[in-house]
């Protein structure tokens, strides 16, 4: 065999080795990729097969299961330019497509803040009204209309629709679940205490929750959906957010002990690996979490900059809550990510059980915690215990801490943010910085 194939060898028997902190390096069988492989390396792979097996090359760096199940995932993941979101095999409940910057809306669907002047200009223009609805929590109301085809920016729409350059407009953005691939084996956790014991009221915006798990039994918890009639919300991410907040098993031990939960559910299916949400059941879903006086509220989502969403968190925060959101798992090189960017936004990374930060969580500025979020027992969607990973996972040990501390302080939340910055260990440069912002937030050995 020439050097050549020897070399190739040697690149794809590395490729096929998942290493894990926990365990040994496992190979992958060929006939379990074979069908995702191009022809060219189809041959290769039968190549391989009769060849004499090499040794690994040394060394191999260690990385995690569940990041490199994301890394091969991630193409097989990617989302087609234009997607049909369907109720039924007859009836499309949106369609949602890809822009320029990447990220991806509704097609040609736009959300206004409108007073009762610029209803009445819009109303004379080209478009499609779709609902204009009063969010009285927040204070606001929202127009959501269709534009024609070939208005693809802020500035053609301002021109097109008349509108004061003051007007609060943007797109109708889709959000995405900062989902981890799980991790199937589960090993003893070591028992932690929770945040606090007292009765607790706390909310969350993600995807449906697998309620029947055994977790939840004796769980508090008070689901509301916001997706339209008759489209579904897959449940295996906030099965995993709410397992951490409240769940109960034999390896999983709640950060609060006695909370209430409020679930907005906002995602729905994009494909077997992806799971969106629009910007407007995202408002819709602090709307009533507000109403329902949450003073924290745990958001595992991120996406772009928006002058809604923006507007909406803002309003939410006039009304003493508190909102934290996670990161992003896209890596330390990506572009701020949002909500979490936002400086009213209290933003999570992720570190191990080691504190080394997780490999794709996002750095910047607008990092405020960290908290363990790599290889972290929770519920999960099928009805089974297992390992996830991401800052989504290590949001809700932030959100569960200042839950508690917000009792502690009567509701003050200027001293429920001094104690937990004073709590928090720093882990990297002295002070804040933007990787572990102010530093870990840990379980406590005894509730605060």
């Amino acid at each position: 065999m020439n050097m050549k194939k020897v070399r190739v060898k040697h690149i794809i028997a590395a490729s096929l080795c998942i290493f894990s902190a926990t365990s040994s390096a496992n190979i992958v069988k060929v006939d379990q990729v074979l069908g995702q492989l191009n022809p060219i390396e189809q041959r290769i792979e039968q190549t391989i097969e009769r060849a004499q097996r090499l040794p690994l090359p040394v060394p191999v760096p260690q990385i995690s299961i569940d990041e490199l199940k994301a890394q091969i995932s991630e193409p097989i993941s990617n989302l087609p330019n234009v997607l049909n979101i369907n109720i039924d095999s007859q009836n499309t409940a949106f369609v949602e497509v890809e822009l320029k910057s990447g990220f991806r809306a509704i097609e040609r669907q736009w959300l206004l803040m409108a007073n009762s002047q610029q209803l009445n200009t819009l109303k004379q223009q080209n478009v499609t009204i779709v609902s204009v609805k009063n969010y009285n929590a927040l204070n606001m109301s929202l127009v959501r209309f269709n534009v024609p085809q070939g208005v693809n920016s802020k500035s053609e729409l301002l021109k097109a629709l008349n509108l004061d350059e003051s007007a609060i407009f943007d797109r109708n953005h889709i959000y995405q679940a900062q989902t981890g691939e799980p991790t199937i084996k589960v090993t003893q956790n070591k028992p932690i205490a929770p945040y606090c014991t007292q009765s607790v009221k706390i909310g969350m915006i993600d995807s449906a929750i697998n309620t029947k798990h055994s977790a939840f039994k004796g769980a508090n918890i008070i689901t509301q959906s916001f997706l339209p009639k008759g489209l579904s919300s897959p449940n295996l991410h906030g099965t995993a957010i709410a397992g951490l907040i409240t769940g109960k098993g034999a390896n999983l031990s709640p950060l609060l002990s006695s909370a209430k939960l409020y679930s907005a559910e906002v995602f729905y299916r994009q494909s077997e690996y992806a799971q969106g949400a629009t910007l407007f059941a995202i408002v819709e879903a602090l709307n009533w979490l507000v109403s329902n006086k949450i003073p924290v509220i745990n958001m595992s989502l991120t996406g772009p900059n928006n002058a809604i969403l923006e507007a909406s968190i803002t309003a939410a925060i006039k009304q003493n809550v508190l909102i934290v959101a996670a990161a992003g798992n896209q890596g330390p090189a990506s572009q701020p990510l949002y909500p979490g960017a936002y400086k009213s936004v209290i933003a999570v990374s992720a570190i191990d059980s080691k504190n080394q930060i997780y490999r794709w969580s996002n750095k910047g500025d607008y990092i405020d915690f960290t908290a363990f979020g790599v290889n972290v027992v929770t519920s999960q969607g099928n009805g089974k215990f297992g390992r996830e990973s991401g800052t989504s996972m290590a949001a809700p040990h932030v959100s569960a801490a200042l839950s508690c501390l917000l009792v502690k302080h009567g509701n003050n939340k200027t001293k429920a943010l001094n104690e937990l910055t004073s709590l928090a260990k720093d882990l990297g440069e002295q002070g804040k910085d933007t990787t572990f912002g102010y530093g870990a937030i840990y379980p406590p050995k005894s509730a605060l």
